[in-house]
């Protein structure tokens, strides 16, 4: 074989581990959820850039592919909004899957170039130790080589994690963001180490497990060259130091995961426990939108299916408390129930000059079966339950009426909570509007690109939709008791970005409520995703959740981000009609996290960390 097809087979060769690299990291994510990938995931790429020529672009290039692999296995079910539309899938997957994620891995690529010039570390040649040299000189020069790459190591593994840290940034801001399964989440199982979120947020933990990587692969190399240079391997101190840090970081998050945990709180007299209940239809898109708008029959769905749930929990605790009759089982119905997003069956009506609902200027009603849930109400003030506050997502038309016409001013994407009857209904619009969703990337700037999105979809998405402004929380009482709880409203993916809902923290007792619809999504892992980034929210603020999908996870979440209860089915999987039901733990004198206080400042020190190293290596370069 020439050199020629011996480069063509090494280039072979390093684009496969490159792309495989990036697949292997995926694991580290649901479904498959093998959290332990995190920490060699990355390691594959480091050996083909660092092992391989200096160069921008080759760093790029290799990197590009990673983040291809790994956002490729991982976002797949993006497809799915093409099989929902009843688009072909091969255009579908040229025209949009193909090209979002392309964009996305370019952030990878340019960690990988940088990461090959500026912070690439020193990999330096064996020392030259001829036959007959002494062997307390051959020591002394391999000391001094490991030392040198040991120094190396370090600084490049503090730069590469703190460059990784600001690339997800980025990748998790912006109108067009995306900041699911960023490296730190793959930390979640076992909840010790993500407590950290807590003071840093979840971007920054990604840190530990690209520093861990950087200084595994330095460490093995420096040994295994130590150790073939004069038959015995050095001391991988680095590697050492970053075991005892990783060590000390577990056992403070199994204190914070603890001290969060629903039991210990439940525990303490500032707790208030609260009763909630998440309801799911397990709708698609295509199903819920047939005919051009969700059937008037769904909404009675959710009525039968919450009027089930009741019963069902009310027949749980008896059971209960007939298999332990000692141990005096009180039954907590729930007093708030959770609706998914776009969950009513018509419009709600509000008259933005007397800002308050209005009827429907064609209909001349607030809602179809406006008597269904004051009849459930009975029902359960019958079972010896209380009252109950409903949440549910709700398209909000605007409208501009006087004495001599009615206009549509557009319409919100909002959170809806039902307190008693219609006429006092509370709403609060979403502010993080979903691209190709609810509104089209660019389509006013350029109609060409609307008049494209309607050819292919059919549809207009997000035409009139208007994004809120408000951060500030909804005041929402408990039915039974004179409590009052401030709710942090959070409709779609909103759960997924820290940024936002860190705006809504108030001392005191507080509750995010999430409503959402992954129906877009089909019966993917997207759900899933979301529901495990949703936890991080938890863990940020301290606060708890309770979560209603369309289709998705349907779960109720503890402020260290544990599950206490989701709609699974046998084998895990969430797609499924019917309910969650949990008792959130909510602290009477919630504070305010260092997150919700100063929010990305640990951004910032990564970035300017990645700087400050970046220019030492443009001084060692010349």
């Amino acid at each position: 074989m020439n050199e020629r097809h011996k480069g063509i087979l090494s280039r072979l060769r390093n684009i496969l581990i490159s792309l495989g690299s990036g697949m292997l990291m995926s694991l580290a994510f649901p479904p498959y959820d093998l959290g332990n990938w995190v920490w060699v995931g990355l390691v594959p790429l480091l050996c083909v850039l660092w092992l391989g020529k200096r160069g921008f672009a080759r760093g790029f290039g290799h990197a590009w592919l990673y983040g291809a692999g790994w956002y490729g296995s991982c976002f797949w079910w993006v497809n799915e909004v093409g099989n929902t539309f009843y688009i072909p899938p091969a255009l579908f997957f040229s025209v949009a899957f193909v090209p979002l994620i392309a964009l996305f891995a370019c952030l990878p690529g340019l960690w990988g170039g940088v990461a090959n010039t500026l912070l690439r570390p020193r990999v330096e040649a064996a020392p030259e130790t001829p036959i007959g040299m002494p062997q307390e000189k051959r020591k002394e020069l391999w000391n001094s080589w490991a030392h040198r790459d040991l120094f190396s190591t370090v600084r490049c593994a503090l730069g590469c994690g703190a460059l990784w840290v600001c690339m997800e940034w980025v990748r998790g801001n912006g109108d067009y963001s995306c900041g699911w399964n960023s490296m730190g989440m793959a930390l979640y199982n076992g909840l010790s180490m993500v407590q950290w979120a807590e003071f840093v947020g979840t971007m920054a933990l990604s840190f530990i497990p690209v520093c861990t990587a950087v200084v595994l692969w330095g460490a093995a190399r420096r040994t295994w060259m130590h150790f073939r240079g004069i038959g015995k391997g050095c001391i991988p101190w680095d590697f050492y130091a970053t075991t005892i840090v990783l060590f000390g970081l577990f056992l403070g998050g199994l204190f914070l995961s603890k001290s969060y945990s629903p039991n210990v709180m439940m525990r303490r007299d500032a707790t208030l426990q609260l009763p909630v209940m998440g309801v799911q239809l397990n709708l698609d898109q295509s199903e819920r939108m047939a005919g051009g708008g969700m059937h008037p029959e769904y909404y009675g769905m959710l009525l039968r299916n919450t009027a089930l749930a009741f019963n069902e929990i009310q027949r749980d605790t008896v059971a209960r408390a007939m298999k332990h009759p000692t141990m005096g089982i009180i039954q907590q119905l729930p007093v708030w129930v959770v609706w998914p997003e776009s969950a009513m069956g018509t419009p709600l009506h509000r008259d933005i000059n007397a800002g308050k609902l209005m009827r429907d200027p064609y209909t001349s009603d607030f809602l179809l079966h406006p008597e269904g849930l004051p009849t459930l109400r009975r029902m359960v003030r019958e079972m010896g339950g209380q009252d109950f506050v409903v949440f549910t997502g709700a398209d909000e038309v605007l409208w501009s009426a006087d004495q001599k016409q009615v206009k549509a001013q557009g319409m919100h994407n909002s959170l809806a909570v039902i307190p008693g009857d219609f006429s006092s209904v509370i709403t609060h619009p979403k502010q993080h509007l979903m691209p190709f969703g609810e509104y089209v990337p660019l389509a006013r700037e350029f109609e060409w690109i609307g008049r494209a999105y309607a050819a292919i979809t059919g549809m207009a998405a997000g035409d009139g939709i208007n994004p809120g402004n408000s951060i500030q929380p909804l005041t929402i009482p408990v039915p039974g008791t004179d409590e009052q709880i401030s709710v942090i409203p959070a409709i779609c993916y909103e759960d997924t970005v820290g940024a936002l809902l860190r705006k809504y923290v108030r001392k005191g007792p507080q509750v995010i409520v999430n409503v959402t619809n992954d129906g877009w999504f089909r019966d993917s892992h997207c759900g899933v995703q979301q529901a495990r980034s949703a936890a991080f929210r938890c863990i940020e603020l301290r606060r708890p959740m309770v979560r209603a999908a369309n289709k998705g996870l349907t779960c109720a979440i503890a402020p260290n981000g544990a599950v206490i209860d989701s709609l699974k089915k046998a084998d895990g999987s969430p797609q499924l009609a019917g309910h969650s039901y949990a008792v959130l733990p909510v602290d009477r004198n919630a504070g305010f996290t260092l997150y919700a206080l100063l929010g990305d400042w640990a951004v910032i020190v990564c970035a300017l960390l990645a700087a400050g190293l970046s220019l030492g290596g443009i001084r060692r370069t010349h």
